[in-house]
């Protein structure tokens, strides 16, 4: 079973647009991921341009051979780009709210929103989320 997420972002006209994420949804995985890796907003622009994912990883886009069966290290996997799945069964979700938009991306709970050149998760600092999630595992 996976953990699911939402990768969701505030885009230059004031409203917020998202994906889905199948694998590691949790603060740890994804969470950490995106602090860690995703500070750009045009590296966010272009990781929600590909549509709901796979694995995100700390690339968007693949510098050697990529697939999503014999996937290169490091690159996250998109199910339009890495699949070949349809544009429509992958598409971005849109609109005016992140709550709109979390709505349209099915999820395990775990919704993270890049605004302002900040992550949150669930509407927390990214970075104290991340904190919690490791204090409550022990």
């Amino acid at each position: 079973m996976s953990t699911s997420s939402a990768i969701i972002r505030a885009t230059e006209g004031g409203s917020y647009e998202g994906i889905y994420c199948h694998f590691d949804g949790y603060e740890e995985g994804v969470g950490q991921t995106l602090l860690d890796h995703y500070s750009d907003p045009e590296k966010v622009k272009r990781l929600i341009a590909l549509g709901s994912i796979s694995v995100l990883d700390e690339r968007v886009e693949p510098i050697g051979p990529h697939s999503f069966a014999k996937r290169e290290e490091g690159t996250t996997v998109a199910y339009h780009r890495d699949r070949g799945e349809d544009w429509e069964s992958c598409r971005i979700a849109a609109g005016s709210s992140v709550s709109e938009v979390e709505k349209m991306i099915g999820h395990n709970g775990y919704v993270y929103v890049f605004e302002n050149g900040k992550w949150t998760c669930n509407g927390v600092d990214l970075a104290e989320a991340i904190k919690a999630a490791g204090k409550e595992a022990v």
